[in-house]
């Protein structure tokens, strides 16, 4: 493949200027696509992605990570050893053949098999009953919709979200009550650090060469896995069930999501006070100043526009939401019509309602979303006045769910 430089930066600069590297890259451009030709030492280089390669190592658990990091075959935290021995007992646990390739990962299109899954899944401390939630994460990573190569090479502080449902939970002992998004929970953090291992180790997006992550998040390290609280979910049913899925059905859903922040409320009595506050946290999550109106808005970035938000609610706050909202869509509604903010705080040229918005000056209350289905609510974590915010990285990427199968 090839590819033509153009220099940094091409935002935030007069239109002059972009056009005027546009046409400086394009001969650039045209030579590329008409001359260029693959080399045939990268041809030869070439092996196929199954079996594995081996290796022999002798020295201390110290040495063998330095190695592995020192290779790139880690990514700073310790690992365990991924012997043949513990990849043929994770292989137990999949009736999927290991020389099955279940994703080319961007943005280097490394070949993941089901050989390297169980080996990277023994690298961050996965067990073998593991197996098919790793592989139901890999089928939801690498869809389409996820937009994997979007969101591993973007400037933006991005993190792998996965939303775990069903009898799954406690059969593995996944974490959804208190501390849900932090340290003491010993599968979810395998897990996440098992998607990150894959994404920067197979797909290649490390900084700062091919992750451009500005400043970076710790979701860049260790992905953030949550299970639902289904026990405490005041409205029955579980976000898996809203998606058609029954009730009896282990699913994982995954999207990318810009980092999320906290919602702490402990005096609203009432729903609708409640509603309000994460109205106003909603409205100013990640790029809630550039971007209006998503779906509609005719603003010609769509980088810096939110077309989803997640709103994982503590059990306490869904209880209180619960007591005047019946339903999760009624809550949603509540809270799209609260979450505006005056014209004149969105970014020149990122916020331009369509002609059905009518008229409107700086001082206009213009909403950042359109519809219900785009503030989804999940019920998650332990006792406490607490929620948190997690908006979708721009309107490209959308969630994805899928059943976890053996």
């Amino acid at each position: 493949m090839a590819f033509v430089e153009v220099p940094h930066p091409l935002g935030m600069i007069p239109l002059e200027e972009i056009r005027a590297k546009a046409d400086e890259a394009f001969p650039k451009i045209v030579q590329a696509a008409t001359h260029w030709k693959p080399l045939a030492a990268t041809a030869q280089d070439l092996t196929p992605p199954y079996p594995a390669e081996r290796i022999k190592f002798k020295g201390t658990y110290e040495a063998l990570n330095k190695m592995f990091y020192d290779k790139h075959w880690s990514i700073g935290l310790p690992i365990i050893p991924p012997t043949p021995e513990k990849v043929a007992a994770m292989l137990k646990g999949t009736t999927h053949k290991p020389d099955e390739v279940v994703w080319a990962v961007p943005p280097r299109m490394g070949q993941l098999t089901v050989e390297l899954v169980a080996a990277y899944g023994v690298m961050a401390g996965c067990k073998p009953e593991h197996m098919p939630l790793l592989l139901a994460v890999v089928k939801a990573l690498s869809h389409p919709d996820y937009d994997w190569r979007g969101s591993t090479t973007t400037t933006a502080p991005t993190n792998p979200v996965v939303i775990i449902n069903g009898p799954i939970l406690d059969k593995l002992r996944i974490g959804y009550s208190t501390g849900v998004l932090g340290g003491e929970q010993p599968v979810n953090v395998a897990v996440g650090y098992f998607i990150n291992l894959v994404g920067d180790v197979v797909g290649g997006s490390t900084p700062p060469a091919i992750d451009k992550s500005s400043q970076g998040s710790r979701g860049d390290l260790v992905a953030v896995v949550i299970g639902e609280n289904e026990k405490q979910n005041p409205w029955g049913q579980s976000y898996a069930v809203e998606q058609g899925f029954k009730p009896t059905d282990n699913v994982v859903t995954a999207y990318s999501a810009y980092m999320g922040s906290n919602n702490v409320d402990h005096t609203s009595v009432k729903a609708q006070e409640l509603l309000n506050t994460l109205a106003a946290g909603l409205a100013g999550a990640a790029t809630g100043i550039t971007s209006c109106l998503t779906h509609f808005d005719k603003g010609y970035d769509i980088t810096n526009k939110v077309k989803f938000a997640f709103l994982f609610l503590g059990p306490e706050h869904a209880d209180t939401i619960h007591k005047e909202f019946q339903t999760k869509k009624s809550a949603s509604e509540y809270l799209v019509k609260k979450t505006v903010l005056p014209f004149w705080m969105y970014a020149p040229d990122l916020c331009k309602p369509p002609k059905e918005f009518g008229p409107y000056d700086a001082n206009t209350m213009v909403p950042r979303f359109t519809g219900p289905e785009q503030v989804r609510l999940v019920v998650t974590g332990g006792p406490g006045k607490q929620s948190q915010i997690w908006p979708t990285f721009t309107t490209v990427t959308k969630p994805v769910s899928v059943l976890i199968e053996n």
